[in-house]
Parts: C-alpha cells; structure tokens; sequence
C-alpha cells in the first residue's frame, strides 16, 4: 500500500512542473470583421484554398478567407433542422475534411440528434456541391455511424479527426450524468467513454464503415476480449477536442474532469486512462474494475479545480479544452510545445515532453486576467501550422509573442 501511495504522490508531482523556458504570448483577434455564434470548431480542408471553416454549434459551418482583413463569411452547410441543440453540450460539435478532400470533396460533422425522446450521436459525410467550393451539398448526406441511445445531454465528446493514418477517429464521452453512473469508462464493449477508430474508404459487414486491422480488437482477439471493433482505446470521461502533432504523430487529448482535476493525455491504440478509477493522477471511484486487457496509463498532465486540490497551484480551471503541438513558423520559440487552455478561466498553458515522453516543462502561457476571461471552446491550426483559437464572445483569435 505505500508503494501505492507513494506513486500517487510522484505523479501528482509530475503533473506540478514549474514553468520553465515557455515563451510568454498575447491573444489578439484574427479577423476583427467577423463574429460567429457559439463557434466549437475551426478546421482547415488541406485543399490550398486558404479558407478557414467554422463550425457554429447550433448547426451551421461558415468558411472565411485565412486574411486578417476577411469581413465576409459565407455559408457553406446549414443543418440546423437536423441537429439537436437543446442541452448546453448539444449541437453541431465537429467537423473533418477527408484527407483526399481537393480530389473527391468529402468531408463529415458529428452532431446530436433526436428520435422522439431519445438522444443519438451521428457522425454524417456530406459532399462539397461541384460548383462552388464554399457551399456543401445538403442533400447529399449519408450517415456512416450511429452511437447507441444515449440518456443523458451531456458528455458528448464530439471531435472528430483523420489520423496519419487516414482512417476517422471519434470521441465519445462516457454516456454523461456525473462520476460515470453507467460505468462505462472500464466497459469496452460499449462505445462510450472511449476514442473510436473507423474506415470510412473501406465499409464492410454491412456497415458504412470498416474496421482498421490493428483495431485492438481485431488484432489480438485473445487479449481484448469483447472490445467493441471500433474501440480504439478507453478510460475516457469526455474528451472534448483532441488532435494529431503532424510532426510526430503523436495523439494529444484533453479530457475533461469531474469535480477536481483536468486532464491532459497521450493516447495509445489498446490504451487505458483510467476513468472512472482515475481523475487524472487521483484516485477517483474504486467501484469499476480496470479492464484485464489494458493497464491504466497516467496521465501527462492535470491541473485543479480550486487551491484547496493542491494549495501549491495557481493554475486553475473547471473544463479543458484540448489543442495542438504547435508546429507554425510566427513564432520559433513555441515549437514543439502542446497548447491548450480552459472554457471557463480561459487560461491557456503549454507543455514540452522530455526525452523520457514526459512533460519536462510546464506552465501558462498568456498572462492571467480576470477581468477579461475568454470562454476558450476550440483551437485550430491554418495550413501552415499557426495557432487560433475560438472563444463564446463569438471571435476567433491568433496567439502572438508578447
């Protein structure tokens, strides 16, 4: 037991790194002529059209050009009709350009969705129209996958992303309500609580999909005994916003927590994070047993909710918003540093891994004002590999050396 305990207090010491060789940056609007309604996600299609997409909760993508003096927007999809945006966490919640986007057009969303009282998940593939690249075909929707009836609002996770790998991941919260009721964070067999993995070039079984082949399931059977096919990893809460470093490939997520920590990981195929036995490195509920299949991996990094969690913090926060390794060229001294922030504070930190994969630095990157909070909902990345990020004023903004 006090080997336990002493690991819970290394970690937690870990996740406690003072800032270390972090520039220091200012937040500044992108584009002064726009504003967005509850924009949660902006998105670049890799076509060299230099225009950005925005995605507004309630169910509309706008594109804009990628200038500062933009001052059109233009529709390019509205589904509205279709969405669901009662609860807070409902709505239109992400978007994914194909990785061949500039040859066959297709892109996809994930939006939530009724059928009389019960609440479903849809990821949809639409097709830009053949005439004009900033309009989508609305009629041209086909659904590639349905998440189970879910019965609560929240915890819907709701990125999507292509990988490296081309194939389409999905985040999934753990079915919502609070401290995991359904226990699905250590239930494989279900979808929630879980990063999922599909091909959507490849459909097989019947489905509008395939299952890539070192899907955990699919490559060892024998070990991850009644993983659900798409499953790729677990342990989850609600990973809002995760992305790709495209230097290294490496998968980053932020998940966000309960009622003390948030969490910053780096995920794995066949990985475990612990949800609902872990919050980030805490204990959290003994109830659900880990999955055999998986040990559970520690997290890279968390940060609390209030001082009395960690009176040595100042760093605090209620609802991570994940987002990138910056990989841009504005500003040299923040390359390889993974940047992400807060909904509710709208601090914004930035980690560098060591050699070793851990954090070695730590540490906020934008000077802390409280009369001015950013309801930070999203980061993006143009095609060159500069940092925005979206916040619920309705702007998007640009981080800059201070």
């Amino acid at each position: 037991m006090r080997n336990v305990f002493a690991a819970l207090i290394i970690a937690s010491m870990t996740s406690a790194l003072a800032t270390a060789e972090l520039p220091k940056l200012k937040t500044e609007v992108a584009f002064p002529g726009l504003k967005f309604n509850r924009p949660v996600v902006l998105a670049e299609p890799g076509d060299g059209s230099n225009l950005l997409f925005v995605v507004e909760q309630p169910g509309v993508v706008v594109s804009v050009p990628n200038k500062k003096d933009a001052a059109d927007k233009a529709t390019f999809l509205d589904i509205r009709s279709l969405v669901n945006s009662r609860g807070n966490e409902e709505g239109l919640l992400g978007l994914a350009f194909h990785p061949k986007y500039k040859e066959n057009g297709q892109f996809f969303v994930y939006y939530s969705s009724m059928k009389g009282n019960d609440r479903y998940s849809v990821v949809s593939r639409f097709n830009v129209s053949k005439d004009n690249p900033r309009k989508a075909d609305p009629a041209s929707e086909k659904r590639i996958w349905v998440s189970a009836k879910d019965p609560f609002e929240n915890h819907n996770g709701g990125c999507i992303l292509f990988g490296p790998d081309s194939y389409l991941y999905i985040s999934l919260g753990d079915s919502g309500g609070g401290g995991d009721p359904l226990t699905t964070g250590q239930n494989p067999k279900d979808w929630f609580g879980s990063l999922l993995r599909i091909d959507v070039d490849h459909p097989s079984d019947g489905k509008a999909y395939g299952i890539p082949t070192d899907n955990p399931a699919k490559r060892d059977a024998s070990r991850f005994v009644g993983w659900a096919p798409e499953v790729y990893c677990i342990g989850l809460r609600n990973v809002w916003r995760f992305s790709f470093d495209r230097a290294t490939k490496t998968l980053w997520a932020g998940d966000v927590g309960q009622n003390k920590w948030e969490i910053v990981h780096i995920i794995e195929n066949g990985g475990n994070y612990g949800w609902s036995i872990k919050e980030g490195f805490h204990p959290f509920n003994p109830r659900p047993k880990a999955d055999k299949a998986s040990p559970i991996s520690p997290a890279i990094f968390d940060y609390p909710h209030t001082t009395g969690d960690d009176p040595s913090r100042s760093d605090l926060g209620q609802s991570i918003t994940g987002g990138y390794v910056y990989r841009g060229k504005a500003m040299p001294s923040l390359v390889g540093v993974y940047v992400f922030g807060d909904f509710n504070t709208g601090r914004i930190w930035g980690i560098r891994l060591g050699t070793d994969g851990k954090a070695a630095e730590s540490g906020e990157l934008i000077e802390f004002n409280p009369k001015k909070v950013l309801n930070i909902a999203t980061f993006g990345e143009d095609a060159d590999g500069e940092l925005y990020f979206t916040a619920f004023d309705g702007r998007i903004y640009r981080l800059a050396p201070r």
